[in-house]
């Protein structure tokens, strides 16, 4: 039997947000130093005395595979766009519809959720966002926003993921 890890399929409108991020490619999907690169932007943000303005998040430009390396951003949204360094980037998450699912459970099966959502939404006759660049699928807004606790300084994920994909045109939610 198949355990339901993921709630809440829908549309849902979100507003363009400025982000910072530490971007990176990755021959396979390393949780840990996702984490780890969670905590480095926000040390980045408080050596800078930024707050945060919103959930930290991967945005996801290529999905890895056997023959390609995945190619993402760890970020971290603030109130207004910053400059960023030789690490950090400065970018926004498009406005528009997005299609939408709530992931709960441990980040092992959280790919069980991304599939299930992508094919909800083509089920939906929904249209992601995403173009190719010869045999390349880009994807132009594939996130997954992470719940965090702060505990004195640290930041803890839980297991409670929001995982949106940015459709192609907008619809009402």
């Amino acid at each position: 039997m198949t355990q339901r890890l993921f709630e809440g399929q829908k549309v849902e409108i979100k507003e363009e947000k400025p982000y910072i991020a530490i971007p990176v490619e990755m021959e396979i999907l390393d949780r840990g130093e996702i984490a780890a690169l969670v905590e480095e932007v926000y040390s980045w943000l408080k050596r800078r005395k930024i707050e945060p303005a919103g959930q930290p998040f991967c945005r996801y430009w290529v999905m890895g595979g056997v023959e390609e390396k995945f190619s993402l951003e760890v970020g971290i949204p603030v109130e207004r766009m910053i400059s960023g360094d030789e690490r950090i980037v400065a970018s926004f998450i498009p406005g528009g519809s997005y299609a939408f699912a709530v992931h709960k459970g441990t980040t092992e099966y959280l790919d069980d959720t991304s599939y299930a959502l992508e094919k909800w939404a083509e089920d939906e006759g929904l249209e992601l966002d995403k173009r190719y660049e010869g045999e390349t699928e880009i994807w132009n807004g594939r996130f997954e926003f992470f719940e965090y606790q702060t505990n004195e300084g640290s930041h803890d994920q839980s297991d409670i993921v929001e995982v949106a994909f940015l459709l192609m045109r907008d619809i009402a939610a």
